[in-house]
């Protein structure tokens, strides 16, 4: 049988150092729920090919300018 080695205490999973928590208005919520909703049916659309890739990032780049989302920097 083997036996493990190391701690079996619990541990973050992630290291914390650096990372933020920004807190969200009622007005940023909807327009990250909203853009995060619109982009899902638009790469539906994509790996359905309703469209190409341009049209993709180009409606990509106009939602993240009308929703202006917190999560917009992270896929761009």
């Amino acid at each position: 049988m083997a036996t493990a080695i190391g701690s079996s205490a619990p541990t973050p999973a992630i290291l914390l150092i650096g990372l933020k928590v920004f807190a969200m208005d009622k007005r940023s919520f909807q327009n990250e729920t909203a853009f995060q909703v619109v982009m899902h049916l638009a790469r539906r659309m994509l790996a359905e090919k309703l469209i190409t890739g341009k049209e993709y990032r180009d409606f990509e780049q106009e939602m993240i300018r009308r929703y202006q989302p917190f999560s917009g920097d992270l896929y761009t």
